[in-house]
């Protein structure tokens, strides 16, 4: 939740005790994450900053302190709100019935010796400025600590507070005096109870105290033994605010949302509901164009019976069923009346017995679980808009269906003006096929479109709803329709007083004219009730002038009611037809783009006229909490579009949003404060308007901009610059693209640097701290076209080949599947799954005249397939191990595949028959390459093992074999560097066992440690008694230190359990140290004497990383875990200092410097980020956002290294301003 600057500042301090040394029975390891998901909810939802202080398993000594320390600081205000979680163990003493917190400490034989909980209330409160604080006590018994707690305040502290307003100490209890307390169960009770509607709505600013414990206690997930409690002590005022309601914004009703506070799930609920409300009920109510005319719904029983049919009875194997037909033949309205009868809520506002709907036409409610209009939204928006029905967060397809996989009956999903979205035909090939393909009873679409998608579907016009065919087209419902609108549709309509016989004639002309588009009965009825005299209905002439299509009944209605403002008309309503998302804004927008377009002046009274005399033909709708405008139907959009400039309408529409957008002092663009349409939907404009480029150059637009308009633009730009940018915004897409505008920057520019884009690099880096120095990475530049995201594991291979007269691309991924890609175009073109495992190489050929990719996989089979028709043509079946590679050639003119695996083999198979030709066998371990050519004329096949042979292999004779590399002979794990006798060496450390030591200058291998028994992880070097050494560290559970002159072995320390992952050196009062760890204990050794120091406690799974620093002239170490967070310790006494939390996964790496005289580390994570902290206290200082984080290093003169999978990024860092 964003903090507003008006609001106090909000500081939350997190405590938990899930471990006892002296008591293993008490650990209880739950509350690690239940003190996680409290600074989750806390930070995340309710605006606090985390101080990382107090961590996990404090001494009740550095419990207080830490407390006392914080509210004591100088920086504190008394409008600071303090909340403060302590989880752990409680107990009350039988002598004195005092509430003590049993910290990690606590000696099971002396319990009262642990820590009063009334001693807080001294800690936070005694002659400290702090007045706001909200304690919350997840403990056994904790009911009886407060009442301690809070007469200790009362009597003792919050006397003088005085008159400070708004000061006030309230305490929330997990359980009363006698009872216990579930583990873990107090986070998930507030976190459910913060975020729901009953505890506050959208109008209140705060979450009401005593309706958040009320909601919790009634919760069902509550166990049933404890209950939640809450008090307020020393209140001057009004309680203060210390639950920010999440869902606050006072302009919110409780139909037009615009919830950007909320969830994405709540998000796309609101998404649905406007929709539903703008889009489909309109429709289906068939009236006036922003529903308020009541229901005009007639007929169409059979399409409806139909669709109610498919929808009682799920068929696995018909999973979609399609409603389709010409402009204006009603397909939405049909469709938003299911939806309106399915919903929950809007069913009961269908009149069901005046739309006269017999009752086998009517579907169950909740027989669809989500109605989705897709105009305007991405393959990706449709995504994520499914998911959210089930409260998912999938990102594919897949994952989707196996999160369905537990429900009882199928999702049903509607979707309407399919033939609308962003990109259709990607909308189907990549999301909705595969799902209806792979549904296996789990998942239906109901879908509504235009027929010229039919085919991408899998349809036949035959197979669906076609409201245009025989079976369905309802000539007597539309003239009763027409019916409706003459009597209807005018206050002042001449056929209110016409003979029933002659008002029956005009609706049966009408109806026929019309016949099948309910769209033209409904524009030309209106016309007519807006004139002054009855029609003739026998006059042939006037027959002969009724409308049959959208835009003739739309010209017609216009020049008949409106005379010479007809063209006013279509001047004021064409920018809507080339409207994005939901619709064009009003404000200072629309007008304007009208004005530009048009070359006549008009302003908002035109608009106020426009609504007044043409209002039937604009629906107003929501986007980003705005109110935009759409023309009532996408045919109304195809009429304005005839014979109109498409170039022109887009370069007004551009040009108008770019002047709205603010300037700063010295002319630049202001685009934080840009309209939301500006960010959303300026590049589509831009690129159909040819602008794209110039808009691109704008380097902070692309910070600002949302990411999915601007990256389907992007491959318009045609000019160097544009490229460039273009090639700067995809290159890190995958990361920054949910990113905020903060931290998108700093990818952005890094990857300026990286394709040395000196202009953009220095604009984007100007407001950093750390600014990007260099990258490696110079194979990128502007030549990269694309980059293809889709697989959604690792990709492992791919091969080019063309089809069709295109070049196209296959890839295949350990997410099982292999796809085809388009080089010019970078579109997916098919996906092919088939493959049970990983696939790990593909090969591309001919058989027969048409293209063929070869795939190999860890299912122990290799697959081809047609790349026409995504057909699986063979499967090669015979490896009896996993297989690795791939390659094609021809063997007597004909086409054959080579294929190898863990089996030892290699094997060759006739493409066209599927027949094993031959087998060749040899390699002692697994071949994992492979490629073909000829020597003399004869076919050879040449492959590669980890055996450390290469063979060349005349297909059916082996030729020989290649020798063996030199050096290690497996890979390598770990490296270092130092001097030995004045020459720079590095030592590396492998997993074939050894350490070897190399000479710098000439590349010679100086020597070769043995010794070890299993793979080295890790290698740190240094000095003992003025010789230099080095540290090993393998999976042998030992450390080992060598004399780097003489190559002995100096020391083993033997101690750890399993293997040993890191080890860095540092130096305590002379003496030489190293620290090493592998397992959650991290242990400091003696060099000279092999003697171990003391251990490091606290993390609850493996260390991965470890590095020294110092911090006030003491020296620590830093190690980073599996647990997700890095710890610092000190080293002479084994006391952890803090602890640093903020990663979502593994920490992997870590490194430590002084930089102007503030210790820093930089960790290193598997969630994809870099982080930099400050090790005295705990802050996170800076973050960066990166694939493939690997290594960091950090300089005392103020420069960053990360790596980035095979590249190297350096940052400097800038004073900050």
């Amino acid at each position: 939740m964003p903090i507003d600057p008006e609001e106090p500042r909000r500081y939350l301090l997190a405590a938990a005790v899930a471990h006892y040394p002296k008591a293993p029975q008490w650990d209880r390891t739950e509350l690690v994450e239940a003190r996680e998901q409290i600074i989750r909810l806390f930070t995340d939802d309710l605006g606090y900053k985390h101080i990382s202080s107090l961590g996990l398993d404090p001494h009740k000594d550095q419990l207080t302190a830490m407390l006392r320390d914080f509210c004591l600081d100088a920086a504190r205000r008394p409008d600071d709100i303090v909340a403060v979680y302590i989880g752990g163990h409680g107990e009350v003493l039988d002598e004195t019935h005092e509430h003590l917190l049993l910290t990690s400490e606590t000696n099971p034989n002396d319990v009262a010796g642990a820590l009063p909980t009334a001693d807080l209330a001294r800690a936070m409160l005694l002659r400290t400025r702090v007045r706001r604080v909200l304690l919350m006590l997840d403990t056994c018994y904790s009911g009886h600590g407060v009442a301690e707690l809070t007469a200790a305040a009362i009597t003792t502290m919050t006397r003088t507070w005085g008159d400070d307003h708004g000061a006030g100490l309230a305490v929330i209890t997990s359980a009363q005096p006698t009872e216990q307390a579930g583990a873990g169960a107090f986070p998930r009770l507030l976190r459910e109870a913060v975020r729901a509607l009953p505890t506050a709505g959208y109008n209140p600013a705060t979450l009401p105290l005593d309706s958040l414990v009320k909601l919790m206690n009634t919760s069902v997930a509550k166990p049933g033994y404890q209950t939640i409690g809450h008090s307020i002590t020393g209140l001057t005022g009004e309680v203060p605010p210390f639950l920010p309601n999440p869902r606050h914004d006072p302009r919110m009703t409780e139909i037009d949302l615009a919830l950007q506070h909320a969830s994405e799930f709540e998000v796309q609920a609101e998404r649905r509901d406007t929709e539903l409300r703008t889009r489909l009920l309109v429709r289906a109510m068939g009236g006036t164009s922003n529903g308020t005319g009541g229901w005009w719904f007639t007929g169409r029983h059979t399409a409806l019976l139909d669709i109610t049919v498919w929808l009682h009875h799920p068929d696995a194997a018909r999973p979609l069923q399609v409603v389709t037909g010409n402009p204006g033949s009603g397909k939405t309205a049909v469709l938003g009346l299911i939806a309106a009868l399915t919903h929950p809520d809007r069913r009961a506002t269908v009149p069901l017995g005046g739309l006269g709907l017999p009752a086998a036409a009517v579907p169950d409610m909740d027989a669809v679980d989500v109605a989705i209009y897709a105009q305007g939204l991405t393959s990706e928006e449709m995504l994520s808009g499914i998911a959210a029905a089930v409260q998912s967060n999938a990102s594919t397809p897949g994952q989707l269906l196996e999160e369905l996989d537990d429900r009882s009956t199928p999702l049903t999903v509607l979707i309407d003006a399919l033939d609308e979205a962003t990109d259709p035909d990607h909308l189907v090939r990549r999301l909705l096929r595969p799902l209806a393909d792979h549904a296996a009873g789990r998942l239906r679409l109901l879908v509504g479109t235009r027929d010229f998608l039919l085919e991408r579907l899998g349809f036949s016009r035959e197979d669906t709803v076609d409201l245009d065919a025989d079976r369905y087209a309802d000539l007597a419902a539309l003239t009763t329709y027409v019916g409706r609108g003459l009597l209807d549709t005018s206050a002042h309509s001449p056929y209110r007083n016409a003979p029933p016989s002659l008002l029956r004639a005009v609706a049966d002309a009408v109806a026929e004219a019309a016949h099948p588009s309910f769209l033209v009965a409904r524009i030309t009825s209106a016309t007519l009730a807006a004139h002054v005299r009855v029609a003739d209905p026998n006059d042939p002439a006037w027959r002969r002038t009724l409308p049959r299509l959208p835009g003739e009944a739309m010209r017609h209605d216009l020049e008949v009611r409106l005379g010479d403002n007809a063209a006013r008309v279509s001047d004021l309503l064409r920018p809507l037809a080339y409207a994005e998302g939901q619709g064009l804004p009003w404000e200072d927008i629309w007008a304007a783009v009208a004005c530009r377009a048009s070359g006549t002046s008009y302003t908002d009274e035109d608009l106020l006229w426009l609504r007044k005399h043409a209002g039937s033909y604009v629906v107003e709708a929501i986007e980003d909490g705005r109110s935009t405008y759409r023309l009532y139907h996408h045919a109304l959009a195809d009429h304005l579009r005839e014979h109109a400039d498409e170039t022109a309408m887009h370069e007004a529409i551009t040009e108008v949003l770019l002047s709205r957008v603010p300037r700063i002092f010295g002319g630049c663009r202001d685009w934080p404060r840009a309209h939301p349409y500006a960010l959303r939907h300026l590049a589509t404009h831009a690129a159909l308007a040819g602008q794209i480029d110039n808009l691109v150059a704008d380097a902070e637009y692309l910070v600002y901009a949302e990411p999915a308009a601007l990256l389907l633009a992007l491959h318009r730009t045609n000019t160097e610059p544009g490229v460039l940018a273009a090639a700067v915004y995809r290159c890190s897409i995958d990361s920054h693209r949910h990113l905020p505008p903060r931290r998108r920057r700093q990818v952005l520019a890094t990857d300026a640097a990286r394709f040395r884009v000196s202009r953009l690099h220095q604009e984007l880096s100007a407001s950093l701290e750390w600014r990007p120095r260099w990258t490696t990475g110079r194979h990128a530049a502007h030549i990269v076209h694309a980059i293809f995201t889709g697989h959604t594991n690792s990709i492992m291979a791919a091969a080019c080949t063309t089809l069709g007269g295109r070049a196209v691309a296959v890839t295949v991924s350990e997410d099982n599947t292999a796809r085809v890609w388009d080089l010019a175009t970078s579109e997916e073109i098919t996906t092919f799954t088939g493959h049970t495992d990983s696939l790990r190489a593909v090969a591309c050929t001919t058989l027969g005249g048409r293209a063929v990719a070869v795939t190999v996989s860890e299912d122990n089979t290799a697959r081809v397939w047609d790349l026409a028709t995504s057909e699986e043509i063979t499967t090669f079946t015979g490896h009896t191990d996993s297989l690795r590679a791939v390659a094609c050639t021809t063997l007597d003119d004909r086409p054959v595949a080579v294929t190898t695996g863990r089996d030892k083999t290699a094997r060759v198979w006739d493409l066209a028959t599927a027949e094993e030709i031959t087998t060749f066998t040899g390699h002692t371990s697994s071949v994992r390459a492979v490629s073909c050519s000829t020597i003399e004329g004869h076919p050879i096949a040449v492959t590669a093992g980890i055996d450390e042979t290469s063979r060349v292999w005349r297909l059916f004779a082996s030729v020989g074999d290649s020798p063996a590399a030199l050096g290690h002979s497996a890979r390598i794990a770990a490296g270092a560097s130092t001097t030995v006798g004045g020459r720079s060496v590095a030592v590396t450390a492998s997993n074939d066992k050894t350490a070897r030591v190399w000479d710098l200058a000439t590349a010679e291998e100086i020597t070769t440690f043995t010794g070890h028994t299993n793979s080295l992880r890790a290698v740190a070097c240094t000095t003992l008694a003025g010789r230099p050494v080095a540290v090993t560290a393998s999976n042998d559970k030992t450390a080992r230190v060598w004399d780097l002159a003489t190559a002995e072995e100096i020391t083993t320390f033997t101690g750890h359990t399993s293997s040993v992952r890191a080890v860095a050196c540092a130096t305590i009062e002379g003496r030489a140290i190293a620290v090493t760890a592998g397992t959650p204990v991290a242990r400091a050794w003696d060099l000279a004497t092999g003697e171990e120091i003391t251990t490091f406690t606290g993390h609850t799974k493996s260390v991965e990383a470890v590095a020294c620093a110092t911090i006030e002239g003491r020296a620590v170490a830093v190690t980073a875990s599996n647990d997700n967070t890095a710890r610092v310790w000190d080293l002479a006494t084994g006391e952890e200092i803090t602890t640093f939390t903020g990663h979502t996964k593994s920490v992997e790496a870590v490194a430590c410097a002084t930089i102007e005289g503030r210790a820093v580390a930089v960790t290193a994570s598997n969630d994809n980020t870099a982080r930099v902290w400050d090790l005295a206290t705990g802050e996170e200082l800076n973050a960066f956002d990166f694939r493939d984080i690997g290594a960091v290093a950090l300089s005392t003169g103020g420069a960053l290294m990360i790596t980035t999978g095979w590249d190297v990024l350096v940052f400097n860092r800038t004073a900050r301003r």
